[in-house]
């Protein structure tokens, strides 16, 4: 049943901007793992939301003819006007090699990250837009991740399989150096994430022999575990907590207060819990999906008030963002796009979501975007 944020408030046809027609068709992603394809929706900052897609074939025209790739960007305003276009050439025929999904999404100071690989060279790296969709800055270096508060950019330096690791945070407009951390991470560390002043991750054992837990990087199917999620920061004032027996748990981000938003898995429950660990306090859990679903934090405000779900019952693809929505048990390509707010015990919004759209919330929360059946669709939501 779909709740507020259902009937969209603006709606662009793309197909005069130059979407090709069969783009949102089945056969348009027929050949993903083998075309570099782009598919996305970013707000860069509460009056400006881009779409982007590419307008070159999603397969080769023939067995021997290579496709040379163009990405469109387009930037509006919340009322759907156009403020800026661009195309950018890209590498797009893996020629045999597997590849993965073209990838843009929210950088620093209100940029937009789009992700470049260049697959014959063996080389990958970033592209940042501004709000006009010019240059803002370019680094050709494999990305390791972003930060959830700044989108801040972090970079290992060099590459170690074990032993002592650098990284380097970069943000701001024009891109420089915020903070660097040299960190060499236990054995058993599952899962890892930065903020601009922490790092936080999950530590854990593993019952390898009875009653007898050890550490490997190694996950054993089935294996009890004992975890830890640990918090080290720049003034050398870190913190632990320690999860429920047999419990694991996905890192989401560091907030601006230190906090902590993670996903626990729960014995008995597809969805698992949402929760917020914070120094010297119990874990505050947030309202979250069905426990018949599964899903993860897609987008979110800054401070975490609201949030929001892309949400399947179809748990046994977990890779990539909009693969989790796979086939569900009804045998529909569909899954569900929720919206919560953290003082509202039910959803602000919750409405059946196609596989191959996309969706984003807005910095300040107050509307989400999605790009789906050729348009770029606003809803606004309820207030705050």
């Amino acid at each position: 049943m779909a709740t507020g944020g259902s009937k969209a408030d603006v709606r662009v046809s793309l197909s005069a901007y130059g979407l090709p027609a069969d783009f949102f068709q089945s056969a348009a992603e027929r050949c993903a793992r083998e075309i570099i394809g782009y598919r996305f929706v970013v707000w860069l900052n509460s009056d400006s939301v881009v779409v982007g897609f590419n307008t070159s074939p999603n397969c080769r025209p023939s067995p021997s003819q290579m496709v040379h790739g163009m990405a469109r960007i387009l930037a509006f305003d919340v009322s759907g006007h156009l403020k800026a276009s661009r195309d950018l050439p890209y590498e797009a025929d893996g020629d045999g090699i597997v590849v993965a999904d073209g990838e843009a999404k929210a950088g620093p100071a209100g940029t937009l990250l789009f992700r470049v690989q260049e697959l014959h060279q063996s080389k990958s790296g970033i592209l940042l837009l501004d709000a006009n969709l010019k240059d803002a800055g370019q680094v050709n270096r494999f990305l390791e991740q972003t930060t959830f508060l700044e989108h801040a950019l972090v970079f290992q330096e060099g590459f170690t399989i074990s032993g002592p690791r650098t990284y380097s945070v970069l943000s701001g407009s024009p891109i420089k150096e915020a903070a660097r951390w040299k960190q060499d991470w236990p054995v058993g560390t599952m899962d890892r994430k930065f903020g601009e002043h922490e790092i936080a991750y999950m530590l854990c054992q593993q019952e390898l022999r009875p009653n007898e837990y050890g550490s490997s990087n190694v996950v054993y199917a089935g294996a009890k575990r004992r975890c830890a999620m640990i918090v080290e920061t720049d003034d050398q004032k870190g913190w632990m907590t320690t999860l429920e027996q047999d419990s694991s748990g996905e890192i989401i981000g560091v907030l601006g207060d230190g906090s902590v938003i993670g996903h626990i898995s729960v014995r008995g429950s597809r969805s698992g819990r949402l929760v917020i660990w914070a120094k010297d306090q119990a874990p505050k859990t947030l309202p979250w999906i069905p426990g018949n679903y599964c899903g993860s934090v897609e987008s979110a405000t800054a401070d975490m008030s609201r949030y929001a779900v892309f949400a399947s019952d179809a748990c046994n693809d977990m890779g990539g963002l909009f693969r989790l929505l796979g086939v569900g048990h009804d045998g529909t390509d569909r899954g569900r796009w929720i919206v919560f707010d953290r003082r509202s015990p039910t959803p602000i919004a919750d409405r059946v979501f196609p596989k191959n759209a996309r969706a984003d919330l807005s910095p300040d929360g107050s509307r989400y975007a999605t790009f789906e059946a050729g348009e770029l669709r606003i809803y606004l939501l309820p207030k705050q």
